[in-house]
């Protein structure tokens, strides 16, 4: 085979690749895609995995730190599994009389489940006065989550939103 011959083999092999390298790219796309998919997949049972190890941990949480007493008239815990902090959030309302009738608290706490950490804190006393025309006295006691001070319930819910809703 002389240089022209060998020179037309190499051409004709180099088209032939040249023809493949579409093909090659749509597969190799193909690829990418099947494989994004079952990553996709994977992270979807992982989370669901953790959001329900938080759900089963902030119950026994729950159990372990607040009791219903003769005074409690309300006590309910919500959980939250936040992917963005890879933490477990559990918000605990707890309402209980105090003192003389007509009188109550309304606590709300947020904590870290599994560092056992305050992030937030809402205290408010109620009082209900029969007599007076104003009729219900409100006063804040505590307001805050973290290091942020707030003076209302509406503050306090907009400070702990990112650590619940995430």
């Amino acid at each position: 085979m002389g240089k022209a011959g060998l020179a037309l083999l190499i051409m004709l092999s180099m088209a032939e690749t040249a023809c493949d390298i579409p093909d090659r790219i749509s597969n190799l796309e193909k690829q990418n895609r099947e494989l994004q998919e079952e990553v996709n997949k994977r992270q979807a049972a992982v989370d669901f995995d953790l959001q329900a190890k938080c759900s089963r941990d902030s119950k026994e949480w729950f159990k372990e730190n607040f009791a219903s007493d003769k005074d409690t008239m309300y006590l309910r815990y919500e959980n939250h599994y936040n992917k963005s902090l890879n933490k477990c959030f559990i918000s605990v309302e707890w309402h209980y009389t105090m003192g003389a009738a007509g009188s109550w608290m309304n606590d709300m706490t947020v904590w870290d489940v599994y560092e056992n950490t305050r992030y937030g804190n809402f205290s408010e006393h109620h009082q209900i006065d029969y007599k007076s025309s104003e009729g219900v006295q409100d006063k804040v006691y505590a307001c805050s989550v973290l290091n942020q001070k707030c003076k209302a319930l509406g503050e306090f819910s907009d400070l702990v939103r990112p650590y619940m809703n995430n």
